[in-house]
């Protein structure tokens, strides 16, 4: 079928630059007549030029408060009774993010052309994760798509916000960091080397911090291609470790069993595949699919494994909680939790509050290991930035001692 390129202005007289399938030019004009919009403009244009233009749409993955704000606004539209291709015309038209704004046109004309939603949501996997597709296929088998999508809607923000926080809790060690290496670098390599050359040239007595540094400032100056390699190189490897699975799920091993923030990074993803079930379950996902796409959205190679093989479990029989038990992944706090709420048959609100109890504790040791790194790490810039600072002074004061 053609596809047309129009431009119309619809009825709250927003101009609208889109694009649909028709049969012929006068189809299509029919169409956008009978929803109510005024066509400007409107040309037939190459499928294969339309079909790049989705691929570029799904290159890029827009940020989960952007996806989470749509989730938000096309619940309160089907809950109003606008129609859903209205409705995702409308906001891929007020959409600030230009992909977003072209996969809303896309599930737009997918839509209008007879597929389901939860299908034309499969189709762009960066965009809607699978939480969103299953959720979606629930509701359209015969529950409340509003709700479902509001669900969605909260899950997304939750844990949208909990990445601000971990961010938030981050960029000031990550500021400090980065000041200590560029002031660190700044004074071996430009400033030390003019106090060498004084140095030398007045035949002063140097200590050994002044050698050390003299040796390290030659080394970077000098050789400072080799670091660079080094560091391009290591980057690439653990690049090339993350994109292969047993090298994810060493990195995921790793951060999971660290000192210190092994336990935070324990409690974030567990909070997320908390969250994701709890929203699935009480969306009427079956368990066996809520595991399996709960698997997908905790972002660990460790506990996606767990939640895979606890799906197979319970495919064949198996109690939920028994069949996390055995993974030894998930602690004893969320074992009990899930066997209680099997029995009271209250499993989705039970998660909620595991998920929530998380969050908290996250949020306290994030305060905390902040609180405890950022004077760490100023004390520790103060004696690096000390030391340089002493192995410049000590032979100054050298060379007056010989003046007088």
């Amino acid at each position: 079928m053609p596809v047309f390129a129009y431009k119309s202005i619809n009825i709250a007289g927003a101009l609208r630059d889109s694009k649909i399938d028709a049969p012929s030019e006068a189809h299509a004009r029919a169409l956008l007549q009978n929803k109510g919009e005024r066509v400007i403009q409107i040309r037939e244009v190459s499928r294969s030029k339309f079909a790049g233009e989705r691929v570029k749409a799904r290159g890029r993955k827009p940020s989960a408060d952007e996806v989470a704000s749509t989730i938000r606004q096309m619940s309160i539209l089907v809950r109003a009774g606008v129609p859903l291709v209205e409705g995702l015309h409308g906001l891929a038209d007020q959409a600030t993010s230009m992909v977003l704004r072209r996969t809303l046109e896309t599930v737009a004309l997918d839509v209008s052309q007879g597929s389901a939603l939860s299908d034309a949501f499969a189709q762009h996997p960066h965009t809607f994760p699978n939480l969103a597709v299953e959720m979606v296929r629930i509701a359209e088998a015969g529950g409340d798509l509003a709700e479902s999508l509001s669900r969605l809607a909260e899950h997304l923000e939750s844990s949208a916000e909990i990445g601000r926080k971990v961010k938030s809790a981050l960029a000031y060690p990550a500021v400090i960091v980065c000041l200590s290496v560029v002031t660190v670098v700044v004074m071996v390599t430009f400033i030390l080397p003019r106090f060498m050359k004084l140095f030398d040239k007045m035949g002063a007595k140097l200590p050994w911090t002044t050698k050390a540094l003299m040796s390290v400032s030659y080394v970077l100056t000098h050789d400072w291609y080799l670091f660079a390699a080094l560091g391009v190189g290591l980057f690439l490897l653990v690049k090339r470790m993350a994109q292969s699975r047993l090298g994810r799920r060493r990195i995921d091993s790793i951060l999971l069993k660290a000192p210190v923030i092994g336990d935070v990074v324990n409690k974030v993803v567990l909070g997320r595949v908390m969250a994701s079930m709890s929203t699935l379950l009480g969306s009427g996902v079956p368990m066996v699919q809520a595991l399996r796409t709960s698997a997908a959205a905790a972002n660990n190679e460790i506990v996606r494994e767990a939640l895979l093989k606890a799906s197979d479990d319970v495919a064949e029989g198996s109690a939920t909680s028994q069949a996390l038990r055995v993974s030894g992944v998930f602690p004893a706090l969320v074992i009990q939790m899930v066997a209680s709420g099997e029995k009271t048959g209250e499993l989705p609100s039970m998660l909620d509050y595991v998920c929530k109890m998380y969050a908290r504790e996250t949020d306290a040791k994030m305060k905390s290991l902040t609180s405890i790194i950022e004077p760490i790490l100023i004390v520790f810039l103060g004696i690096v930035v000390g030391f340089i600072a002493m192995s410049v002074i000590v032979p100054i004061y050298s060379l007056v001692g010989g003046v007088k």
